[in-house]
């Protein structure tokens, strides 16, 4: 199995927007970050930020994760590109596997096809977020060579 890199068609996009909206506004519920009351509203007003342009934004770089053998769509992954004193860095905003397709190696393939990319577009560092709940994708970044940087800590008091 080896996963290609596609541009994000329009019609993906269109599809892929509101379900993105809505997984990471629960994430930030369950994460403990938002309350549900706001979640839809505030994650929107993060999207339309980050992709004023939708697909186009720039320096933005949505993908569609398609299996080369059987041309089929397994997932899908966005990033940023922005100039740092350690040159050019990527930051990971999104990057998900279709879970009929998860546990099959897809998602370990698409951080080594990620790197073919970035190599190629002369980036120097990959960074990402990850929310501390989701032991499943931090186990595949620190297998995929990722180190933490930075650790946020909290004790809710109620």
């Amino acid at each position: 199995m080896k996963i290609r890199f596609e541009p994000m068609s329009e019609v993906t996009y269109h599809t892929y927007l509101p379900t993105a909206i809505e997984d990471y506004a629960a994430e930030k519920v369950k994460a403990g970050t938002w309350v549900e009351a706001e979640a839809i509203e505030r994650s929107t007003t993060e999207f339309r930020q980050l992709l004023p342009d939708g697909r186009a934004s720039k320096d933005n770089y949505l993908f569609s994760l398609v299996d080369e053998s059987t041309a089929e769509l397994v997932g899908m992954m966005w990033f940023h590109v922005v100039e740092k004193k350690q040159g050019r860095t990527a930051f990971i905003y999104d990057f998900s596997v279709d879970a009929r397709h998860q546990g099959k190696g897809y998602g370990r393939q698409a951080m080594v096809a990620l790197e073919q990319v970035a190599r190629r577009m002369n980036i120097k560092v990959i960074g990402l977020h990850v929310f501390a709940h989701n032991k499943r994708a931090i186990a595949l970044y620190e297998t995929s060579g990722y180190v933490t940087t930075d650790l946020h800590m909290e004790k809710r008091l109620d």
